[in-house]
């Protein structure tokens, strides 16, 4: 009788472990193991975003039910790093990413509790954009070609009202279109736009309506052809066509 009893408890508490341990198995949130398709053609790697609190990211990570703390690295399947980033309470303060082949894909930094920066690369190395952002929101963008030539160029005034300028361009290197502040205090512009082969192709101004939040067009609007003759000529007042 006391071998049977001895051995109905020790097969229960055999069954208990074993119950105990998937359960808390099921609890234990493991390190995720990535493959190269999770790096996107166009966004990169943005698996981490969600938890990046200054970009208005609200996830946390949690591992064995609590927020994790300090660096953290995850890696590819074939061992290669993916990712290292510092976290405080479950939130990304400081990361990079990389791509499949080693090469860095983003890195992000908090400079204070208001402002931070990224810098995102192509695969080859080159800088495919630079990022100041206020408050989670961007103050000055850049974009570059593969090449390394810029593509594109916004930059807001401190408050994120109105822009000081926006400029992109071509391939080559030529500017399509130029958007520039000329005036802080009337909050006027001057546009420009050109074509391929560095051609003008319009030009005008145009101003800053806050009550509206919108640029309105003001006074005269060249159009010109490809070879260089003017099309047309148009006038404005407060953003409506006049001439």
């Amino acid at each position: 009788m006391i071998k049977y009893t001895t051995l109905l408890f020790l097969f229960s508490a055999l069954y208990f472990t074993s119950f105990c341990q998937q359960d808390l198995e099921k609890q234990i949130v493991r390190d995720p193991v990535f493959t190269a398709d999770i790096v996107d053609d166009i966004y990169g790697i943005t698996y981490y975003e969600p938890l990046n609190l200054a970009l208005n990211g609200d996830s946390t990570r949690m591992k064995q039910g609590y927020a994790v703390n300090g660096w953290i690295e995850d890696f590819y399947q074939s061992g290669q790093k993916i990712h290292r980033g510092f976290y405080i309470d479950g939130q990304l303060k400081i990361y990079k990413n990389y791509y499949p082949n080693g090469n860095v894909e983003r890195e992000f930094t908090n400079i204070d509790n208001f402002r931070s920066k990224a810098t995102l690369y192509y695969d080859n190395g080159n800088i495919k954009s630079q990022v100041k952002y206020i408050e989670g929101y961007p103050k000055l963008w850049i974009d570059y070609y593969k090449n390394g030539k810029m593509e594109y160029y916004e930059e807001y005034h401190r408050g994120l009202v109105y822009h000081i300028a926006k400029r992109s361009f071509y391939e080559n290197g030529e500017p399509s279109s130029l958007f520039e502040l000329t005036s802080k205090k009337k909050l006027t512009y001057s546009l420009e736009e050109y074509y391929k082969d560095g051609g003008i192709k319009l030009k005008g101004h145009l101003r800053y309506n806050k009550q509206n939040f919108d640029y309105q067009r003001e006074g005269t609007w060249i159009y010109y052809n490809e070879d260089g003759s003017e099309e047309k000529e148009e006038k404005y007042k407060d953003g409506k066509l006049v001439k």
